[in-house]
């Protein structure tokens, strides 16, 4: 008799606990907030503030300091008004925002394209940069509410698709707590209830006559490779590697196979380093594949034109990044503005938005190619 007391108590706390969870789900049809976002940190879910929200400006996605405080990416931060620097910093390498210049560079004294943004007293990095320096992960998902942007780092943490999964419920009770605390009072009496037309559906992107596209892929393993190969199909992409995957017989001999264009992703600081990975590059490249190595990706350096001529190379460069708009439709928008051909970044890690980036491109009738050295 007293087991089925406890059980009944149980099934009534139960009972509470679903209604007020329903409670608190938008009834279907609902908009939410526009220009907002979830924030995440490896498998954290971060609580959700005005103050510390993620931006975009000029086409680059902004995170707070706060991402890098108290959290498990292994990045730390400090300013210094007196010195009139931002700083982020591990133990073996930094990157310095002079906050007067609006220069980025690291203890090196390399330069690198960006700036540092405060607002509200509160300091904000461009992510994209951040995680490249870094060598982290980050990307923007679609949520139940609204956008994620995520950065992560190691292998102990669950991938985006995952994440999405087994935070569902934290993301969302997130996003009501956020909305509550910022949503106006109730509609005073007589106020007519006005509601706004939807938007215009947006016209489709068309790209001009001829215009191409090349996709740049930056690939930091085997299996990122091999399922980015898998999504793209029949289409052709430029693979971004290091000096030592050129030395990876199988992966180098898949990606020549299936017609891609493959690049030396520089790693170098200095000149005479970036010289020494091109020609490791070239006799590994040689040797996996019989292929002479002419394309290097050299990310926020503009002095080694000289260098790549005198060995023979084209530069290539990155005009957009995926992972820096809020979804291929975001991209594919932005990219309607450009009338010449394009090269468009992408990180292999994360391929859950590339069948749409294709699909959308092949609607727009762009040309995909692979990069190569008259391009």
């Amino acid at each position: 008799m007293g087991s089925m007391k406890r059980w009944r108590r149980r099934l009534a706390v139960l009972l509470l606990a679903l209604a007020a969870l329903l409670a608190c789900v938008p009834p279907a049809g609902q908009a939410y907030l526009t220009d907002v976002y979830l924030t995440a940190v490896n498998n954290q879910v971060l609580e959700m503030d005005s103050a510390t929200m993620p931006f975009r400006s000029g086409g680059v996605w902004y995170v707070s300091s706060r991402v890098f405080e108290g959290t498990d990416l292994g990045v730390s931060y400090v300013r210094s008004d007196l010195m009139g620097l931002a700083m982020l910093y591990t133990t073996k390498i930094d990157l310095r925002f002079d906050l007067e210049a609006q220069q980025v560079y690291d203890k090196q004294g390399n330069i690198y394209n960006g700036s540092a943004i405060e607002k509200g007293g509160v300091m904000f990095f461009p992510v994209a940069l951040v995680c490249r320096y870094f060598d982290l992960r980050w990307s923007i998902s679609e949520t139940e509410t609204v956008p994620l942007i995520r950065i992560r780092s190691g292998e102990d943490s669950l991938d985006d698709r995952s994440f999405l999964d087994a935070a569902a419920l934290q993301m969302r009770e997130r996003y009501l707590e956020y909305e509550k605390s910022v949503t106006s009072p109730a509609e005073e009496p007589g106020r007519p209830d006005v509601t706004p037309p939807p938007p215009e559906n947006p016209p489709p992107v068309q790209a001009a006559e001829g215009q191409k596209v090349y996709l740049l892929v930056d690939v930091r393993s085997a299996e990122e490779a091999r399922a980015v190969l898998e999504k793209l199909g029949s289409a052709q992409a430029t693979f971004l590697l290091s000096a030592e995957q050129m030395g990876e017989g199988d992966l180098v001999r898949s990606l020549v196979a299936g017609g891609h264009a493959v690049a030396l992703r520089a790693a170098g600081t200095a000149e005479d380093e970036v010289e020494e990975e091109i020609l490791l590059a070239r006799e590994l490249l040689w040797q996996s594949a019989c292929c002479w190595l002419d394309l290097v990706f050299c990310e926020g350096r503009s002095d080694t034109g000289k260098l790549l001529e005198d060995l023979g190379c084209a530069q290539v460069k990155r005009d957009l990044l995926l992972e820096a708009y809020a979804g291929p439709g975001a991209l594919l928008r932005a990219m309607g503005g450009y009338r010449e051909d394009l090269s468009v970044g992408l990180d292999g890690g994360s391929t859950e938005s590339l069948e749409e980036l294709l699909e959308g491109l092949e609607e727009a009738r762009y040309r995909l190619c692979a990069w190569r050295l008259t391009a």
